[in-house]
């Protein structure tokens, strides 16, 4: 039983991990494609970066919780406590809020791509998806952290 619950939990590990570190690089490349101020690096790092995210986060989003409810169960956690239930939340508007982040990021890559096509600089509308976009990312990677420190933490709590 216990190599069962090891498997289930590497399985559950790498997906967080592939979740937060793939979140977190499109996030620095993005960044650093903005402050080039090139409009051609911008519209092939938004291209890579959509990609990115069906590639590695969209099996890892998927994964997590097919991982974490078998571990929650192996382990012998009650599915109704606390931090089960409040990271069950946060995961959910996580993905909410990675969702949101994705549609921003395809008109991020829309845009960009129009203008490095036509041989103009990005438009005002990129600036402020990118803001938007900004907000959207680093509310999901405090999500992530914050669900990190409750599996590590379980606390329990009336």
């Amino acid at each position: 039983m216990l190599d069962t619950i090891y498997a289930i939990k590497f399985v559950h590990m790498i997906a967080i991990a592939v979740m937060f570190g793939a979140w977190l690089t499109i996030a620095l490349f993005m960044l650093l494609a903005r402050r080039s101020r090139n409009t051609s690096v911008v519209a092939v790092t938004a291209l890579f970066a959509v990609r990115a995210e069906f590639i590695l986060m969209l099996p890892a989003v998927a994964l997590t919780p097919l991982a974490g409810y078998p571990l929650a169960v192996a382990i012998g956690a009650n599915l109704d406590e606390y931090w089960i239930e409040l990271s069950e939340a946060i995961y959910a508007a996580v993905v909410v809020v990675w969702l949101a982040g994705l549609v921003i990021e395809r008109r991020i890559r829309k845009v960009s791509q129009d203008a490095a096509i036509n041989g103009k600089p990005l438009p005002d509308s990129y600036r402020r998806l990118f803001l938007i976009w900004c907000s959207f990312t680093l509310a999901g990677l405090a999500g992530m952290i914050t669900i990190m420190v409750l599996m590590i933490r379980q606390p329990h709590w009336g």
